[in-house]
């Protein structure tokens, strides 16, 4: 099994693989809002410790167990301890069940992005969405251009897709940034954004710890869902790295890739939106700031339908990319678990996809309910079960001698990040799943 396991060509293309796969639309959607409700300069301050003091070892543990076994989740952990091998259940079923209703979402972004490329408008929302034969079309368009690259395999497949498309996005993001930000009316919005409001963090004119608990939390859970923690890709990932990849340095060009990309989705998004919607808009999430609110936006701009054409561009980019990364966790878990060959797993988990998306293509309640139970409840707990594994079953020195068994590399802060997989990242987790819930 392991001598037919493909491979990344080297680091370069790891990183640029696994920032692709970060970066998703999470960052478009989840991050604005919550700088939005948060204090603006503030949240954006917490976000940025938090990716360097947490962050960046998270990247580094999954990326080491899915190295050291040269396994997708499940074997992984059965590799490693076979009484823990549910953790790697658990990192399998997520990306299984996530997969269908992201696809219906990706074929959400397809049709705006082609309505605004062939009509000049977004199409209605509720048309979109209420139309279930269109969205499952949709879907399938979108599913197959997932899973051609999948088909391709690794190198020629996935990483050749990110290589194109990872700095296609990133143009566009920068290239829309600075669009918003040369906009006279995006200035107050630019403010809102930068400037911290300490005025959030009180509650009746007077400091409170609850409210900077509740601020931490939603910075550290939209770390933790950026990142793609928790999902079986990173595990998944980690086993294509080549033995020579400086795993330290891959993980912190990782999350820096995508901590850019959420700053600069809150540059194009909170500016427009504050200065024609308002505050309260600016603070709204999900596929109503996405796919309601913000063409509504860009309606009111200059230039209007070429802006909201590179934006939902960028944003089909950001879908694809997350999608490969979650198709290839499932054909790598199915290959691995039942020892058939790649192109046949492609093949079975994309008819998978297609009939298991249909639910969600059809009902927004159900597509709802399942982000929830991925999202809220199972990525959490999987986090969490890693932790302890990590800190307590395996230890905190498994991590450091695959992150500097060949001696060219070493690890920095080690003693930190025994502590923090022992101890804090567990009460992290904990409480995070505890507010979600």
């Amino acid at each position: 099994m392991e001598k037919n396991r493909g491979s990344w060509s080297g680091q370069l293309g790891f990183i640029i693989s696994a920032a692709a796969s970060a970066v998703g639309l999470g960052n478009l959607w989840r991050f604005p809002a919550n700088a939005a409700t948060y204090g603006g300069g503030i949240f954006l301050l917490a976000y940025v410790l938090l990716f360097f003091g947490f962050g960046v070892f998270m990247l580094i543990t999954e990326i080491a167990i899915g190295r050291a076994t040269r396994l997708s989740p499940i074997e992984a952990f059965r590799k490693l301890n076979k009484r823990w091998v549910f953790v790697g259940w658990l990192g399998t079923v997520i990306p299984f069940l996530i997969l269908p209703y992201y696809g219906v979402i990706g074929g959400w972004c397809l049709k705006y992005f082609s309505d605004y490329l062939f009509v000049g408008t977004a199409p209605e929302f509720s048309a979109v969405t209420g139309n279930a034969a269109e969205a499952v079309f949709m879907m399938g368009v979108f599913a197959f251009l997932s899973f051609a690259f999948i088909w391709l395999g690794v190198q020629k497949g996935v990483e050749r897709s990110n290589k194109v498309m990872l700095p296609a996005l990133l143009l566009l993001t920068v290239g829309v940034a600075i669009f918003v930000m040369l906009q006279p009316e995006s200035r107050p919005g630019l403010k809102f954004y930068f400037v911290p409001d300490f005025g959030s963090l009180c509650l009746d004119g007077r400091f409170s710890p609850m409210l900077l608990g509740k601020m931490i939390l939603a910075a550290m859970g939209q770390m933790f869902f950026s990142l793609s923690i928790a999902m079986g890709i990173m595990i998944t990932y980690g086993s294509y790295v080549p033995e020579a990849t400086h795993m330290p340095k891959s993980a912190f060009h990782i999350g820096l890739c995508d901590t850019i990309v959420a700053f600069m989705a809150g540059i194009i998004i909170i500016p427009p939106v504050f200065a024609f919607g308002g505050e309260s808009l600016a603070r709204s999430a999900g596929p109503g700031l996405m796919f309601v609110s913000l063409p509504q936006v860009f309606a009111q701009m200059p230039c209007s339908r070429l802006v909201a054409l590179a934006f939902f561009l960028l944003v089909l980019f950001a879908a694809l990319t997350s999608n490969i990364s979650l198709a290839e966790t499932c054909v790598a878990s199915l290959c691995d678990r039942t020892g058939i060959k790649r192109k046949t797993g492609t093949l079975a988990v994309a008819v998978y996809t297609l009939v298991a998306a249909i639910p969600s293509a059809v009902s927004l309640k159900f597509l709802d309910k399942t982000d929830y139970l991925t999202n809220n409840i199972l990525m959490p707990v999987c986090a969490l079960s890693t932790c302890i594994f990590i800190g307590w079953i395996v230890g905190p020195d498994f991590v450091r001698y695959e992150a500097t068994k060949h001696g060219q590399h070493r690890m920095f802060a080690f003693r930190y990040y025994r502590i923090l997989i022992k101890y804090v990242a567990p009460v992290m987790f904990a409480a995070i799943f505890i507010s979600l819930i």
